[in-house]
């Protein structure tokens, strides 16, 4: 299959024979049924919540991509039939497959996770909806930088160890 192709060295070097690795299905089969409560329903399509977004904004041609927000950041960008290595410590994924389609991957782990964690640990804000108003309120950061990097630090770095950091607080910062 298609993982088998892209990293036989890897494979060679950890002796694990490429008949292991799972087989890449179209993103709109039927896989097996489903029984019990469901009586048999057809199990039949499979899509990683980023690769739907893509598809579901219409990123279906190459160069067009997508930025999902949620508990992290991911973008995905269309890179078509061809597997594109990244450069710059993006992921290459598997977009869809059908006719098989990937894409490049950029993750972030902590994004409105960090603003629940401003909202319930550090109780600085009372809500999401307010931060706009206070983003809003000042001309610039001040050279006040904040990396939630709770779980480490995803593209393009990967390092696990990383921590969250703020930096370039004066007397002078404040909340906003």
């Amino acid at each position: 299959g298609i993982l088998a192709d892209v990293a036989p060295t890897v494979l060679d070097l950890l002796g694990i024979p490429p008949s292991m690795l799972p087989r890449i299905r179209s993103s709109s089969e039927v896989y097996g049924a489903a029984h019990g409560a469901l009586g048999g329903a057809p199990v039949a399509g499979d899509l990683g919540d980023q690769q739907a977004a893509l598809f579901g904004q219409v990123g279906f041609e190459p160069g067009e991509a997508k930025n999902t927000y949620g508990t992290g950041c991911f973008l995905l960008l269309n890179t078509g039939k061809e597997i594109v290595p990244s450069k710059s410590g993006l992921l290459t994924t598997v977009a869809s497959r059908g006719e098989t389609c990937f894409a490049l991957e950029g993750s972030i782990a902590i994004a409105g996770a960090a603003v629940q964690w401003l909202r319930d640990n550090l109780k600085i804000i009372n809500n999401a909806a307010e931060t706009e108003e206070i983003a809003q309120s000042v001309d610039d950061t001040g050279g006040v930088y904040f990396v939630p990097a709770f779980n480490g630090l995803f593209a393009p770095h990967w390092d696990m160890y990383a921590r969250g950091t703020m930096v370039g607080m004066t007397r002078y910062t404040k909340r906003e």
